[in-house]
């Protein structure tokens, strides 16, 4: 028998060696709480948002499902401030982060751009845009693409903190956000009797306009807050840069029937 050592199959002694580990990012998604089975963490300060999607007199949904449509994504990330694209426009604001977390993906990350008006703009509402790209086990690349719209207001050194987020009828949300599309009936009356003309969402019922069926998929509105840490030095060719906080939540009515992880988390 051949003693025992650091040898290979010709003999040759194995010199000890170090290998190194490959990176690794920390897990995102949540940390904490109970495994619930079949469902994902319902979101918090969401009810608010069901008169407005469910008027009274129409259906109501139950609270299984208002948990179910509840959603929620908080991130971190790096915002950088420039002048407007249009003359109507003062400031756009761009923002991307790292991974969030979620309770409808186990980790998604965000950019988005935001739209402040001038002065002497017709219409005083800020606008923007985010995209969310999923990470999930058995999905990749899955999209949610939603936008913001709310009243002037809010500013922190002329930078927005609070906006609404709703579905876009005509998004192209993919993976797992791609919805059965807005003629399940018509959603066409979303979100234009959704919000008033002071960019704040608001029963159709209140302005004498009837609302859309309730069985349309993707339609969602909720909060978008923001928090910005400015740099000691902006970075260079900007009007302003530092670190951003972006936290969501509302109500999303979707089907879960394109998502291959939704009996895994929903």
């Amino acid at each position: 028998m051949k003693p025992n050592g650091p040898r290979d199959r010709r003999g040759r002694i194995r010199r000890p060696s170090v290998e190194s580990l490959e990176s690794r990012d920390l897990p995102a998604s949540h940390p904490l709480g109970p495994t619930l089975k079949s469902m994902h963490y319902p979101a918090p300060n969401v009810q608010q948002f069901v008169p407005i999607l469910y008027p009274p007199g129409t259906p109501q949904p139950t609270p299984a499902e208002v948990a179910r449509e509840s959603f929620d994504f908080k991130g971190v990330g790096h915002y950088s401030v420039g002048p407007g694209r249009f003359s109507d426009q003062a400031l756009t604001i761009h923002a991307y982060g790292k991974p969030g977390t979620s309770n409808q993906s186990r980790r998604l990350h965000f950019q988005l751009v935001i739209t402040e008006p001038t002065s002497t703009a017709s219409s005083q509402l800020v606008y923007g845009n985010i995209g969310l790209v999923a990470g999930n086990y058995l999905q990749n690349a899955a999209e949610l693409n939603l936008d913001f719209v709310g009243p002037r207001g809010t500013e922190v050194n002329g930078l927005p903190t609070q906006l609404y987020w709703l579905s876009d009828a005509n998004s192209s949300s993919s993976g797992p956000f791609a919805e059965t599309g807005g003629a399940f009936p018509a959603a066409s009356n979303f979100p234009t009797n959704y919000f008033n003309a002071q960019g704040v969402p608001v029963s159709p019922l209140s302005q004498g306009l009837p609302p859309t069926s309730v069985n349309n998929w993707d339609l969602g509105v909720g909060k978008v807050k923001f928090k910005y840490i400015p740099d000691a030095h902006p970075q260079p060719g900007t009007l302003g840069s530092g670190k951003i906080i972006v936290v969501l939540y509302g109500l999303r009515n979707y089907s879960g029937a394109q998502s291959q992880i939704d009996k895994n988390i929903n």
